[in-house]
């Protein structure tokens, strides 16, 4: 009976060895593939400072209090739909970026709330409190962010310690499909 139990629970443990070979090496795929896409959008996402229209300023340019610990802005590019309409500027900084959306965003937008937020900025959040935890990296350094928002739309979204270019990149693709998303379920895309 013992030894019916003993090899039940070996044989449990190889399939789940098995399964887990599996399903990391599924990982490893499905990462190479948003790596791919990721290269494809950010290529075809952005414009580049010196190439936007030069426009009048809407209000007098101060950086806001939040802003100020980011450090020295680095670059400033549009993010915009496959048409060409500009959905957002992102100002990077040292320290962290501002997305500032140029259409209205409700803040509780589903591709906004359940897949930027909760997935991709409350991700890394999730990650970098893990490695504070761990002592790997100082708090001051975690990954955190804020959602100021104005008569239930999103004015700004403020970023603090991406840390990575590769997260950098990561969040402008994300914010590339959930601002598209949004449009198309307003009915504003075109293409």
């Amino acid at each position: 009976m013992e030894n019916e139990r003993v090899k039940r629970l070996a044989e449990a443990k190889s399939y789940i060895q098995k399964r887990i070979d599996e399903l990391e090496s599924e990982v490893e795929l499905l990462k190479l593939i948003l790596s791919v896409i990721d290269t494809a959008l950010s290529r075809e996402s952005f414009t580049k400072a010196a190439e936007l229209p030069r426009e009048a300023p809407r209000e007098a340019p101060q950086a806001p209090p939040a802003e100020a610990d980011l450090g020295a802005q680095v670059s400033e590019a549009a993010v915009t739909s496959r048409d060409g309409r500009e959905l957002a500027r992102l100002v990077v900084y040292e320290k962290g970026l501002v997305i500032k959306p140029l259409m209205d965003l409700p803040v509780d937008s589903p591709p906004l709330r359940s897949f930027f937020i909760a997935k991709v900025l409350e991700g890394y959040k999730r990650k970098d409190e893990e490695l504070v935890r761990a002592g790997e990296i100082p708090e001051d350094e975690a990954f955190d962010y804020e959602v100021a928002e104005e008569g239930g739309l999103v004015k700004e979204i403020i970023v603090r310690n991406y840390r990575e270019r590769r997260r950098l990149d990561e969040i402008r693709s994300a914010l590339r499909w959930t601002l598209n998303r949004v449009l198309e379920r307003m009915g504003g895309a075109s293409g």
